[in-house]
């Protein structure tokens, strides 16, 4: 049985463009919905699930980073992607017949300048290659989508511009699984940890990984849900979690915080 792996679609996302780059020959599974993707990792119905974390305009998925909290997996590789949208629509039809334009929420916000020049109404889809996919299938003439080039050709439509974000933008994919990565060398490790409630607790925490001289890439707070004010913290740092220099930060954290999940070390983009 070939290698099965688990990402948003419909086909011609950027999603499926991540999935691709990390496992080249893996038989691609779509689905609408991302918690559905973690639940098939969990079961083992596919090895790996693709998934979006993360754009450097938009910032986090929320809803990735609270799976990521609930769920049993692992991160074992990611990617980055640099973004460019482009302006589909069906054959013959000009830019200037367009009074509708179509994608994800997170695309159009990164396109925002471009579609206040055309002067047009907008409508969120569900993924940048579902609003590709409703064009064709609807035969919608005056209706175009922002998304990936590859969506033009899987379509059959035709690419008006390209390049119509508003500025350079890269967006980070994660792949999950039941296990993280072993050890390469080139490694970073993703965490989640909670704070005592007392002061002076975040500097205590980041002191241990300045004391260690370990570089943090990545912190961002969320809320805990259990009440108002009550934060939880996604850090990723250099080194692996097998790392002596690492397993030593992970222990001296202990002391100093409510829980830790390890999310798993795996090599750098």
């Amino acid at each position: 049985m070939g290698l099965k792996l688990a990402t948003l679609g419909p086909e011609g996302s950027f999603s499926e463009i991540a999935a691709k780059r990390m496992f080249e020959n893996a038989e691609i599974i779509f689905s609408e919905d991302l918690e559905e993707i973690f639940f098939m990792v969990e079961g083992k119905e596919v090895s790996y699930g693709a998934i979006r974390v993360e754009n450097s305009l938009e910032g986090s998925v929320n809803l990735a980073l609270d799976l990521l909290l609930e769920r049993d997996v692992k991160i074992c590789k990611e990617v980055i992607l640099n973004i460019e949208h482009c302006l589909l629509a069906l054959p013959g039809v000009k830019i200037e017949d367009i009074n509708l334009v179509m994608s994800h929420p997170h695309a159009l916000a990164q396109c925002r300048k471009f579609i206040k020049k055309l002067g047009v109404k907008t409508k969120s889809c569900a993924s940048t290659s579902e609003a590709a996919k409703e064009i064709m299938e609807k035969n919608l003439k005056n209706v175009a989508a922002i998304a990936p080039e590859v969506a033009a050709e899987v379509y059959n439509l035709e690419i008006l511009k390209k390049g119509v974000q508003d500025r350079a933008s890269q967006t980070r994919f994660i792949a999950i699984a039941k296990k993280d990565a072993e050890f390469s060398g080139k490694d970073k490790t993703s965490i989640i940890f909670g704070l005592r409630d007392k002061p002076g607790a975040l500097w205590r925490v980041l002191g241990i990984f300045a004391r260690e001289k370990i570089n943090l890439t990545k912190i961002e707070s969320r809320p805990s849900k259990k009440s108002l004010g009550d934060y939880i913290f996604y850090v990723d740092f250099e080194g692996h979690r097998k790392e002596n220099e690492i397993k030593k930060v992970l222990e001296d954290m202990k002391k100093e915080t409510t829980f830790i999940k390890i999310l798993g070390s795996y090599p750098k983009s």
